[in-house]
């Protein structure tokens, strides 16, 4: 009985650890325009990358942001966005970064990441929980790489999983 427990806790743990990896943030080769507060950390995105993002949901069936952001590339836009999903949005960009694009950007290391020191992070700990049997959506939950902080969490469908963004 006390292998079993032991046997059993050890899958346990292993499964835990086998849910989180360590992404290398990629140099963006434009500037960041949409810049996302987040609990002292800011996470900044191109908006190609984010029409990149939004493109690859359309194509794969979720138009529910349809096939473009319709953001102007001369503008800087800034929000912030909580942990946990029961806020309520202000803009249409908010729930298009957290429950849409934000997560896969950051899984496929397309961002830009400060924390409150200005500091530019060279790596997240991404921990994606498994997908419920008929959901086509997992909770993903973003760390910083020293300090174990949370600095980003949103949802990632299933159709992005482990896609290629295509844009180097």
């Amino acid at each position: 009985m006390k292998r079993i427990t032991l046997l059993s806790a050890a899958l346990l743990y292993s499964c835990i650890v086998l849910a989180q990896r360590t992404i290398q943030l990629r140099n963006l080769w434009a500037e960041p325009q949409v810049h996302v507060v987040f609990d002292g950390f800011v996470v900044s995105f191109t908006i190609k990358d984010i029409n990149r993002a939004i493109q690859l949901l359309a194509e794969a069936g979720d138009s529910t942001y349809g096939t473009t952001s319709h953001l102007d590339t001369a503008k800087q836009y800034t929000t912030e966005l909580f942990a946990g999903y029961n806020t309520e949005y202000r803009d249409k960009l908010q729930p298009l970064l957290q429950k849409g694009v934000g997560a896969f950007l950051l899984t496929s290391g397309h961002a830009l990441i400060e924390n409150s020191k200005h500091k530019k992070l060279k790596g997240i700990v991404v921990d994606a929980q498994p997908y419920d049997e008929g959901e086509h959506i997992s909770d993903v939950k973003f760390y910083d790489i020293n300090s174990r902080k949370l600095l980003f969490n949103g949802q990632l469908p299933a159709e992005l999983f482990n896609k290629d963004i295509g844009i180097e």
